[in-house]
């Protein structure tokens, strides 16, 4: 998208984005993909269940995710997974994207975005809004930001909460890309308050 079209779409994806239908469960009802890799789509009733077994702890069986963590770090993400009712608000299942950072989002012929290669599931609306807030999104981005916290009340704290939604995606790229692009640093990062000390 070119600077006069993501200034015109930004406020188009905010209100997209903040008028996601919900439903009662978590999950979707088929499998599907993020990039090479499976994206189980089991239902639960519980967020924090859904999201620690099948975003964040499906990824340690990985070969490339084995190899760049270590055994603390494994054991930290497992700790922080039982910790998230604590870490993060329970909110509704809303339907998401899955996969929304700044290069899956196009211009449609009027300049309203379009949102290709999609990893539909219903969970967190924040987990799309972690993705693209922590991607590089475009300068114009500020305005999606602004838009959408004034349509759903987002709360002050919602930024300091991205770290931890993130880690599905960093661990999705330790998983599928060589070099990771510092995913694995940020994902260390991020566990590093959930490590024990020996």
């Amino acid at each position: 998208m070119s600077s006069p079209q993501r200034q015109k779409g930004s406020p188009c994806c905010a209100r997209w984005a903040a008028s996601l239908r919900r439903h009662p469960r978590f999950g979707w009802h088929r499998d599907n993909w993020l990039g090479r890799r499976r994206q189980v789509n089991t239902w639960a009733d519980d967020g924090f269940e859904f999201f620690a077994r099948h975003r964040l702890l499906r990824w340690l069986g990985e070969r490339n995710v084995r190899e760049a963590l270590g055994p603390a770090d494994r054991a930290a993400l497992e700790r922080m997974c039982a910790l998230l009712p604590e870490l993060l608000p329970a909110g509704p299942a809303c339907l998401t994207h899955g996969d929304l950072w700044a290069q899956n989002v196009m211009a449609g012929p009027d300049g309203c975005p379009a949102l290709i290669d999609p990893a539909v599931s219903y969970t967190w609306a924040e987990v799309d809004l972690a993705h693209l807030w922590t991607t590089a999104p475009p300068p114009e981005a500020h305005v999606f930001f602004e838009v959408y916290a004034e349509l759903t009340g987002l709360d002050r704290d919602w930024r300091a909460r991205m770290p931890i939604l993130q880690l599905r995606q960093h661990l999705a790229v330790i998983a599928q890309f060589s070099p990771d692009w510092g995913a694995a640093d940020l994902v260390r990062a991020t566990l590093a308050p959930f490590r024990r000390l020996s």
